[in-house]
């Protein structure tokens, strides 16, 4: 996977441009609140359809009501443009000019790390739910299909405890077992090489202690029809559903103990890192392609080692784009940003056929 240009319009603090992007390392460096993450950000939308924004309206450029972004990308020999508008809520993808759903664009096209990450081991739940969630859906469309229906028979279901329906509570056990037992199925499965490769990488940044990942579950697929109705009374009181897949955890265990009460901020950063390594090869895995890796400050909170770490990780990936506010080193081109623009910094000259990026002003 390679993203070849990116272009952006009203887009957070971004100015209107197209950059064009080499395969291997593109560092991005610049002093804070230059654009470095809204760049990443802008670039991860494009390629994934995605963003953890709660209002669209957020990632549009103040004073503008729309933006866009647009990302021309080459896969396994073959050409695409996916484009992403942004309105008050409302995101419309289209790939090659023809209306898409999220779901419709390449699941596997780009990871992103950012120093953030140490919430999946220090935040709630629901981060680490999330996480394991999202990863499951690009590795599987149908369990992207049968979580969205799980959370819509979820919504409707608490509706109706509220409403002190408990006459149509049959109803909704019926489908809510139904679509919870796939998905604690589906977790199960991916979990076990989910924890390989975590465990890995977690023992490649240096750790000592092992990394072992497990679920928390608040039933089983055997036990959940019993314990919704064994628990009705409660939910009745408390209007809302007090059992299922979205009240599990994803426990992280370093060593012997919870790594969200007994990790140290460096060792969360490092399971972190860990759990990252490991969503990329296994979206590697299921798509027979690495996927663009975007990292953003490389530098932050990491020993030598941990930064090593990442840098060798940007350079084992057909293409990263890595932000910092120093120059990340053996970049193949390297960009300075300011206030929102990114203009390359020549080092050497480049090879016969080799693009530079380049910023093109609207």
């Amino acid at each position: 996977m390679r993203l070849d240009s990116l272009s952006t319009l009203n887009y957070r603090n971004l100015a209107p441009c197209t950059l064009l992007f080499p395969a291997g390392v593109t560092g991005v460096f610049g002093e804070n609140g230059a654009g470095k993450t809204n760049l990443l950000e802008a670039a991860f939308l494009a390629l994934t359809g995605l963003t953890d924004v709660t209002r669209l309206e957020q990632l549009v450029q103040q004073g503008e009501t729309e933006a866009y972004v647009r990302a021309d990308l080459e896969s396994s020999g073959s050409l695409s443009v996916q484009e992403v508008g942004l309105g008050r809520g409302r995101r419309q993808l289209k790939v090659d000019g023809v209306r898409v759903r999220t779901g419709d664009l390449p699941r596997g096209s780009a990871v992103w790390i950012r120093p953030e990450d140490s919430e999946l081991v220090f935040g709630s739940p629901s981060g680490r739910r999330a996480f394991l969630d999202s990863l499951l859906s690009r590795l599987s469309a149908r369990y992207a299909e049968v979580l969205s229906r799980y959370e819509r028979t979820v919504s409707q279901r608490n509706a109706a405890l509220r409403g002190g329906e408990e006459w149509a509570m049959h109803v909704w056990d019926e489908s809510l077992v139904r679509l919870g037992t796939e998905i604690m199925t589906t977790r199960r499965r991916a979990l076990v090489r989910l924890n390989e490769l975590a465990g890995e990488a977690n023992a490649a940044l240096g750790s000592r202690k092992p990394l072992t990942l497990s679920l928390a579950e608040s039933t089983t697929p055997e036990a959940y029809a019993q314990d919704l109705a064994s628990r009705r009374a409660e939910e009745l009181a408390r209007g809302s559903t007090a059992t299922g897949p979205h009240r599990d955890d994803l426990v992280l265990t370093l060593g012997d103990f919870p790594a969200s009460e007994y990790a140290s901020r460096g060792e969360g950063r490092t399971v972190a890192l860990a759990l990252r390594r490991a969503e990329l090869e296994l979206l590697a895995e299921r798509f027979g392609e690495r996927p663009v890796l975007l990292i953003d400050d490389f530098s932050a909170e990491l020993d030598p080692g941990r930064r090593a770490f990442l840098l060798d990780l940007a350079a084992s990936v057909p293409q990263a784009i890595v932000t910092g506010t120093e120059r990340a080193p053996g970049a193949a081109l390297t960009l300075r940003a300011h206030g929102g623009r990114f203009t390359p910094e020549v080092t050497a000259e480049p090879l016969p056929g080799e693009p530079l990026a380049e910023e093109v002003r609207a």
